[in-house]
């Protein structure tokens, strides 16, 4: 067993630690030398602990060769005996604008919905210590702050399904290396080089460095660190929020109007994050600027329904708000 498999298995071990191992885990495979690394490196964990092992891949049609790249990493994984289904994105939800981020949204729908329909409840992600590192930069360009900065975390919920990234202490050339250990060939997405995507500005900037790997670590210590300071902030938040939140049985949240009101606007807009997360099923947060028009429309007096982020928030009583998941008909924030 190599240093990568043996690191990679006492990851696996401690994310499941006390708990008991599922019979199924899916995994997301692009075809990139992260996502079959990381594919590769789950069966033999599954092969091991006699746990299923699917896979699937997102066909987004953006790039001429992405169909041809599916049906051939089709062929590698049946030769590993690895179930494997391509997801397709309808032509017209492709979005126009806002490529990146539409587009990850989109996958994230097609691979949570695969998991629900196979009784999936672990969907694994091939993210490395490089997305960490690069992430941190494009978040920093942005103006992002405690939130934006602070480093991806191993496992987060999603609409019932746990996402996990068991690759993010690990760089990408470790993993490539596996791959020609294994002898298998990776895809070269070649949008990878286009710089008109700022991402990847960044990842040729941090290719310009000898110490690369070395680089891209120290800026991961430093995205843990914010997110240690993340969650102590959240829990100050948390016993805020118990002051003026009731989640109902439905899954809805009624927030005090009142209260809201009075709540200074940082910790109003973390509850109200967290709130729309949760009803509308996202995994990522709402753009601030959106963020603060509909916070903005909360804090005022006159309260009608209204959409945003896969919510919509009208008036339940005299006292409350209530947010629930999106009702069709009424204005988008």
């Amino acid at each position: 067993m190599n240093e990568l498999t043996k690191n990679f298995t006492a990851k696996i071990e401690e994310i499941f630690s006390g708990k008991k191992l599922p019979k199924k885990i899916a995994v997301a495979v692009s075809g990139g030398a992260d996502s079959l690394a990381l594919t590769l490196l789950l069966q033999e964990f599954c092969a091991a602990k006699k746990i299923k092992l699917f896979a699937a891949t997102v066909d987004h049609k953006m790039r001429k060769s992405s169909s041809d790249e599916a049906r051939e990493l089709s062929k590698i994984l049946a030769k590993k005996k690895i179930p494997h289904e391509i997801l397709t994105v309808e032509q017209k939800k492709i979005p126009q604008k806002n490529i990146e981020a539409d587009l990850r949204d989109l996958r994230y729908e097609l691979l949570i919905e695969f998991c629900k329909k196979n009784k999936i409840e672990f969907l694994f992600l091939g993210h490395h210590i490089g997305d960490v590192a690069e992430n941190f930069l494009i978040r920093l360009f942005r103006g992002s702050g405690l939130d934006g900065l602070s480093a991806i975390g191993v496992r987060r919920q999603a609409s019932g399904v746990s996402l996990v990234r068991p690759l993010l202490d690990v760089a990408k050339d470790d993993l490539k290396n596996f791959l020609r250990q294994k002898k298998i060939k990776w895809f070269e997405d070649e949008t990878n080089l286009d710089e008109k995507f700022l991402r990847n500005k960044i990842r040729k900037f941090f290719e310009s460095f000898e110490e690369q790997n070395l680089i891209q670590k120290r800026i991961k210590n430093a995205a843990d660190e914010i997110a240690k300071m993340r969650d102590f902030f959240d829990e100050i938040v948390a016993l805020e929020a118990a002051e003026i939140v009731e989640l109902q049985a439905n899954g809805s949240f009624l927030i005090n109007h009142k209260k809201f009101q009075n709540l200074d606007e940082k910790t109003a807009q973390r509850i109200l994050v967290s709130i729309l997360m949760k009803v509308g099923g996202k995994i990522y947060k709402p753009r601030l600027e959106k963020l603060k028009n509909f916070y903005e429309y909360l804090r005022g007096d006159e309260i009608k329904l209204r959409n945003f982020y896969g919510c919509s928030a009208k008036k339940f009583d005299v006292e409350r708000v209530v947010i629930m998941v999106e009702k069709t008909g009424s204005r988008v924030c």
